[in-house]
């Protein structure tokens, strides 16, 4: 199903590669901003920006895979 841009048939994650997560838009918990995920570094640091302001920020990978994927943008 395509919405708004997002392909919400594409895996959440591939377990083996953390990379494949580039691309993908998720949501500061259920009703938080959204952001795109711009890198991930070797050592788990996530690099994001967010959707509503181009802010850029790093997260720890553990801690974007507790997000939800977006199913919509605002």
């Amino acid at each position: 199903m395509q919405t708004l841009g997002l392909d919400e048939s594409q895996p959440a994650y591939a377990a083996d590669d953390p990379r494949s997560l580039i691309g993908q838009i998720r949501r500061l918990g259920e009703a938080g901003p959204t952001y795109e995920i711009m890198s991930v570094d070797e050592d788990g640091t996530v690099h994001v920006e967010f959707i509503h302001n181009d802010e850029k920020m790093t997260y720890p990978l553990v801690e974007v895979l507790e997000d939800p994927i977006a199913e919509t943008i605002p």
